[in-house]
């Protein structure tokens, strides 16, 4: 009886995990953005994104690849990273291959009200980006 519940609890557990990934898997695009410090809170709405002619787009494929493509980083130009990614529980680390580096981002992820909210805390702890990406259906 104990090594059936164990089962169940192992498939149930297995199958979320799954489910979450699935989630995931597709083409999503930035459509808000914030930036909280002890400073306070600046926001990116989606018609200031639209009117800087910001783009950020999220490539969550199956088989654990990822590609971003923006153009936030202020050169002007529109960037392209791959690498990939992985999912445990909340938590979202995207291993990302720029130039000969590899750099790991952690996010933290939820859905609300069909977006996708990423939240990443800065390496020194002073500053939270929180960003709300839209699911593109092609």
């Amino acid at each position: 009886m104990k090594t059936t519940v164990c089962l169940l609890l192992y498939f149930l557990t297995v199958s979320f995990s799954d489910a979450q990934d699935i989630k995931l898997t597709g083409t999503w695009t930035m459509f808000e953005m914030a930036y909280v410090s002890i400073e306070g809170i600046q926001k990116k709405s989606e018609d200031q994104m639209k009117a800087d002619e910001s783009v950020t787009d999220f490539f969550f494929m199956e088989d654990g690849k990822f590609k971003q493509t923006s153009n936030m980083s202020g050169t002007g130009t529109l960037d392209t990273y791959e690498g990939t990614y992985k999912v445990n529980g909340k938590e979202l680390i995207i291993t990302l291959q720029i130039g000969e580096r590899t750099m790991d981002v952690d996010y933290t992820w939820e859905m609300k009200e069909n977006a996708l909210v990423l939240t990443r805390t800065s390496p020194d702890g002073k500053m939270k980006i929180i960003a709300a990406y839209r699911k593109k259906f092609v």
